[in-house]
């Protein structure tokens, strides 16, 4: 790199910013547990946080003598969050017949705080019987299948319970006759003894497995049985029209789990695609440390898997690279990151060393700066190259090799976005409003000359107003060629202001805005039989915490990174998972002036400030200022 100066140069400011476990027994719910941060993944899944870690166990003190029909529901929201000895506790304020029936597999409520419900009791004129309505804010709902969903901005959980007393006895204690069909449980106690985890199932192509975050109770001893059961049963209702999956609908399997192996069989499966089932089991294990191998038997016979690592070849273990073919991540572990500099198209590897001496211009003419542009991506293959021209006037792609010719792939528009999956499809976001520009303006704007030094690509939307709802299109382009447009649902009230494909093609993370707030959400794809591709079912992500979204890339197969502010504060780069409830985290204390972020698995973050300089964080804490240039990205 002797031949280049600003690259070389390296602006080494440095800015800096333990997360422990609790528990604690008691005969109430403690008064305090900290929030499990999010566990930062190599490929989506593939983490060594403890799914343990932050479990309090609870050990309630039961109903009250002589307690009143208000008492006791009280008591029984708060011990409803006991889960030990399959809900013994909970069972106890229930009449015998109502505890021998109650199910506790069902969908769950979440509600704000016990201290903030209301009871309202009405007793018979009789004495024997009585209602008590509860009413309180709902946070939260996770449903049969473990999908958790954020509750919209005032939504109100109303529930009635009805209390008869014990024997038909005038005298006798008041308990539970009937109570609604989900469980109720705080926003505690769901913090306390719930955890995210990861199902695996492929995308249409069978390319990359997809993450389907499910809440789990961590406090049984069931926890690899449930799972498995969860993920050979199929994907949550959300995602299942996006995925496939290898095994067939509607399977139970028998599963056996000792200390360290699961045991999976499977029947009544005549052509079964070994690797895949194994692949989905051995990315869903792998999040249980306790679980160190399993072996899957298919009608009766062991599978063997010879290259998996294991201790025998059909007890292979789950975080074998035997697996990494059909990683979430889609993508290699040796993807370099680009950067644009003196309107050129750089590349580099090893971001952590002193100097940047792999750095290098990316061959083509989209490399070289011959064709100004405003926006690139690299494909996930780092075979092509496609950008949006200066003005946003075109589309164009072109190989990343000597001699290659650009291509324009979409023309006369005004188009903001660009992002490829790992199929080779390029998703491009067209902006359509009427601009109000007369065709001299446009003129004007095309004999406009490339801007000079490092000054930062556009980021969409420009600065102007985001377009009105309804003022975009979505483009799939197959293969970076067949020109599709999609459809987006969902949004008819919301513009459109970044939208960024998942790796694996099956997710849309979108950025919105609706009367000046912005919002986080995430969409699914899916593709009918006709060809048709839609986007949509989007569901939003930490609307509570986020504020001014500016950007949003994906920095995990579960995980995103954006830019944005919480309570008011400066714009911080922030990861923000997919299960839907845990709280967003900060990627560090930020560098000034960021306006671009970018991630990919087992990669640092990188972001570009408004200054023209290049920030790169290998850690949680950390940002360094590592070179002159903007823009820069991981392919995707």
């Amino acid at each position: 790199m002797s031949d280049v100066a600003s690259p070389g140069r390296l602006a080494r400011a440095a800015r800096t910013a333990a997360a422990g476990a609790l528990a604690c027994v008691s005969l109430a719910a403690c008064a305090s547990v900290p929030m499990t941060g999010p566990v930062v993944p190599g490929e989506g899944g593939d983490s060594t946080g403890d799914p343990y870690g932050g479990y309090v166990r609870l050990l309630p003190a039961g109903p009250q003598p002589g307690v009143e029909p208000e008492g006791l529901i009280d008591g029984f929201l708060k011990d409803l969050g006991s889960f030990e000895e399959d809900h013994k506790a909970a069972r106890s304020y229930m009449l015998p017949e109502m505890s021998e029936d109650w199910s506790p597999d069902g969908a769950v409520r979440v509600f704000s705080d016990q201290d903030a419900v209301d009871l309202d009791s009405e007793i018979s004129t009789d004495g024997l019987s009585a209602t008590v309505r509860i009413r309180s804010n709902e946070m939260a709902s996770i449903d049969e299948s473990g999908k958790y969903v954020p509750a919209e901005t005032g939504t109100m959980l109303e529930e009635t319970f009805t209390l008869a007393r014990e024997d038909g006895d005038p005298e006798g204690e008041w308990r539970i006759r009937d109570l609604p069909d989900e469980i109720i449980l705080s926003q505690l106690d769901v913090e306390r003894t719930y955890r995210p985890f990861n199902l695996y199932y492929f995308n249409p192509t069978g390319s990359a497995l997809v993450p389907d975050p499910v809440y789990l109770p961590v406090s049984t001893d069931q926890l690899a049985e449930r799972l498995l059961r969860k993920l050979i049963g199929g994907p949550t209702d959300w995602l299942a029209p996006a995925v496939i999956s290898a095994f067939p609908e509607g399977m139970v399997p028998r599963t056996e789990i000792d200390a360290e192996r699961a045991v999976i069989n499977i029947a009544g499966v005549p052509d079964a695609d070994e690797y895949s089932m194994g692949a989905q089991i051995a990315w869903t294990l792998r999040q249980l440390p306790e679980i160190q191998e399993f072996t899957l038997k298919i009608n009766g016979e062991e599978v063997s898997f010879p290259q998996s690592d294991g201790d025998s070849s059909d007890r292979p273990r789950p975080g074998s690279d035997y697996w990494a073919r059909v990683s979430p991540g889609a993508t290699a572990s040796g993807i370099r990151a680009y950067f644009t500099h003196d309107g050129q198209l750089w590349s580099a590897a090893d971001w952590e060393a002193d100097t940047f001496d792999d750095a290098e211009r990316v061959a083509g003419p989209l490399g070289t700066g011959d064709v100004p542009l405003e926006r690139f991506a690299v494909s996930l293959d780092e075979s092509t190259v496609a950008g949006i021209t200066l003005g946003g006037g075109e589309v164009v792609t072109s190989f990343a090799s000597a001699g290659a010719e650009p291509r324009e792939v979409l023309g006369d528009g005004m188009f903001t976005e660009l992002s490829w999956d790992v199929n080779g499809n390029l998703w491009v976001v067209e902006e359509t409003r009427d601009n109000g520009r007369s065709e001299d303006d446009e003129d004007d704007e095309d004999d406009e000359a490339a801007p000079a030094g490092d000054e930062p690509v556009s980021t969409g939307t420009g600065g102007q107003d985001p377009p009105a709802p309804g003022d975009t299109a979505l483009w799939l382009l197959r293969d970076g060629d067949e020109v599709v447009q999609a459809e987006v649902r969902g949004l008819r009230d919301h513009s459109l202001v970044h939208f960024k494909i998942s790796r694996d093609g099956t997710r849309a993370a979108v950025v919105t805005e609706q009367d000046g707030q912005r919002s986080l959400q995430v969409g699914r794809v899916v593709e009918g039989e006709d060809g048709q591709v839609s986007v949509g079912s989007f569901i939003s992500l930490a609307d509570q915490e986020l504020e001014d979204v500016t950007g949003v890339a994906w920095r995990s197969s579960d995980q995103l990174v954006v830019l944005g502010s919480r309570d008011g504060g400066t714009t911080q780069a922030l990861f923000v998972a997919l299960d839907g409830g845990t709280p967003a985290a900060s990627a560090g204390t930020p560098a000034a002036g960021m306006v671009t972020i970018s991630g990919a698995p087992g990669q640092p973050l990188l972001a570009g400030s408004d200054d023209g300089n290049i920030w790169v964080s290998t850690d949680p804490l950390n940002w360094k200022n590592v070179v002159e240039g903007s823009s820069p990205t991981f392919p995707g």
